[in-house]
């Protein structure tokens, strides 16, 4: 007997995060692993090559990749960790807090680029960006402008979002109660194609630095690595990853 369909609820972005903040980094999100995954083998490496002095963790959420960040990044330098939803940043604080203590500045800035899509001061002038799994939530020509705006040039991007494959049957949310109904709480979605994004990084000066990631759950083995929710996306893309560098003029 197959299961009931949930009712989806939709909500502006920031309040549905304020409602998943609680839960978000343990009700068992797939494609938040093989987020870690892919943050984890591409990004100390750019930090390596590239060091940045201030860089910018865009949609920073409950701090999952801030915190790896303040643990990497050298001494004397300065995480900007910006998000929309309240809910999510205090998270991401209080996931800070309990990092033993070094010499790594956090600047924490409260904005909504869709709502208002001038960066604020303390966002700009970074020499890196990390954003993962928000771009979903905005439009490309609003996101892809935020990013000009907050870095330098010669400054580098590292991107992931929902790969396209899953988008055409998924959005991100997450499961609530409701009296004695069970919904599906999302924000605003978009299912942006690799190609659109990559026009639309272009048109506003990123070059692609090497070629797109894309992770998937390959067979049934790999399902069962990840969990039991990996097994309804056995060979669907599920994750896309990219790298691009601001050119100079």
């Amino acid at each position: 007997m197959s299961k009931p369909v949930r009712p989806i609820k939709r909500l502006p972005t920031a309040d549905a995060y304020n409602q998943w903040a609680d839960v978000y980094d343990h009700d068992g999100n797939i494609l938040q692993l093989q987020d870690d995954e892919a943050f984890n083998a591409t990004v100390p490496g750019l930090l390596s090559t590239r060091p940045p002095s201030r860089i910018l963790d865009l949609g920073c959420g409950t701090g999952r990749h801030t915190a790896k960040l303040y643990r990497l990044l050298p001494e004397a330098t300065e995480i900007v960790a910006m998000d929309m939803s309240e809910g999510m940043m205090s998270k991401a604080k209080a996931r800070i807090d309990t990092e033993p203590r070094r010499d790594v500045k956090i600047t924490w800035v409260l904005h909504d680029i869709e709502a208002d899509s001038q960066i604020p001061q303390e966002a700009r002038g970074v020499d890196a960006v990390v954003c993962t799994l928000v771009m979903e939530h905005l439009r490309l020509d609003v996101f892809f402008g935020a990013v000009k705006e907050a870095l330098k040039k010669g400054g580098w991007m590292y991107l992931t979002n929902m790969h396209p494959e899953q988008g055409l049957s998924s959005r991100a949310g997450f499961v609530a109660k409701e009296g004695d109904q069970e919904v599906k709480i999302q924000g605003v979605s978009f299912n942006h194609s690799i190609e659109g994004i990559l026009k639309a990084a272009r048109e506003v000066g990123l070059r692609l630095l090497g070629e797109v990631e894309e992770r998937g759950v390959d067979n049934a083995e790999h399902a069962q690595q990840l969990g039991k929710r990996a097994e309804k996306w056995i060979g669907i893309k599920m994750h896309a990853a990219m790298a691009f560098c601001l050119d100079l003029d």
